[in-house]
């Protein structure tokens, strides 16, 4: 049975990653990439790669180059919202200041501003500082692009990589992550939750993993069908959205397009949901649950209520974060919408 404050909310959106699918094999990916980018020779190394080395590796290279995770949890508490973007931060400041010393490139992440005060430009004009052309350096920009391509080839692996991205491997040989993917909380339960959810509201996701990525574990879970079709919203809305507006604002987490688009479906185009031009009741009666400060922003822009799940690299650590800056709701994880 669902929990009673459910009943003031006729939709429901969700995070994936860090609310029902572990960050862990996408914090695994993003170590390889990064690993790769500033050390084989075809990218800004001097080696060759070795996959399967690098991936028995793997627990100690994210300790070394993630500082134990610390640079993860910072990053997050500075509203990067996917690991693309993370993996940048890091090669960006390992490129910028010459160095692959990841102690020191945390010291230097450390000065960055937040997003919303313009981590990503910031990064950028160090790079271009570096000596990097602006077409290199820039957010999406060239050296952002390899990253995104590394770390898909490492999620996705050799089987899937050349359906989903119209691309060729560059590097040979790498098992594919996301294999190995399994729910964060209990999954009969989740089922039967999701289940529940998605038979009496309008049951939604918005995560930055493109679709192939949100859709895989949802339907390995027997859980896909739960989700109503037009409120499934991923990286590749975002990308479609962008270019429909010809703006250079990014629509991704935590400016409001995501869950907005999750609450109309297709019921206003992008430019219409990009001005305001929508009914702000739908958005009133909507809850979004999310891991992190980036989901709240975005939720809180919407005119949604916000529930905090503490499932996130903080994990119950993030409460007071969450208490600060006015979630509506804060429970342990995402199970606790039902009794069991």
């Amino acid at each position: 049975m669902l929990k009673s404050f459910l009943s003031r909310y006729d939709t429901v959106l969700l995070d994936m990653d860090g609310v029902i699918t572990s960050e862990e094999v996408y914090w695994n990916a993003a170590t390889l990439t990064v690993r790769e980018l500033l050390f084989s020779d075809r990218y800004f190394g001097t080696k060759p790669c070795d996959p399967q080395a690098l991936t028995e590796n793997l627990l100690s290279l994210r300790k070394e180059q993630f500082c134990d995770d610390a640079v993860i949890r910072h990053l997050k508490n500075k509203g990067v919202n996917n690991n693309w973007d993370l993996s940048w931060v890091v090669v960006g400041g390992a490129l910028s200041q010459n160095t692959r010393d990841f102690e020191a490139i945390f010291q230097w992440i450390h000065t960055l501003p937040a997003v919303k005060d313009g981590l990503y430009t910031t990064v950028s004009r160090c790079l271009e500082a570096a000596g990097y052309e602006a077409n290199e350096a820039a957010h999406h920009g060239g050296i952002w692009k390899k990253i995104q391509l590394s770390f898909q080839e490492w999620f996705l692996g050799s089987e899937l990589f050349p359906k989903h991205w119209n691309s060729p491997m560059l590097q040979p040989g790498k098992p594919g992550l996301t294999f190995s993917e399994e729910p964060i909380v209990d999954k009969p339960k989740l089922q039967l939750l999701l289940k529940e959810l998605g038979s009496t509201k309008r049951l939604g996701i918005g995560t930055g993993r493109p679709f192939v990525e949100a859709e895989s574990p949802l339907r390995a879970w027997n859980v896909f069908d739960c989700f109503t079709k037009d409120a499934i919203i991923t990286y590749n809305d975002i990308l479609a959205a962008q270019d429909a507006i010809n703006n250079s604002v990014s629509l991704a987490k935590p400016h409001p397009y995501m869950f907005l688009r999750g609450v109309f479906g297709t019921k206003h185009t992008d430019t219409e949901l990009f001005g305001g031009l929508y009914d702000r009741v739908p958005c009133s009666k909507t809850l979004v649950i999310g891991d992190a400060g980036c989901d709240l922003f975005s939720a809180k822009s919407a005119g949604c209520d916000f529930a905090a799940v503490l499932t996130g690299i903080e994990g119950k650590g993030a409460r007071g974060y969450f208490e600060e800056n006015g979630a509506d709701y804060i429970i342990d994880n995402f199970l606790e919408l039902a009794e069991f």
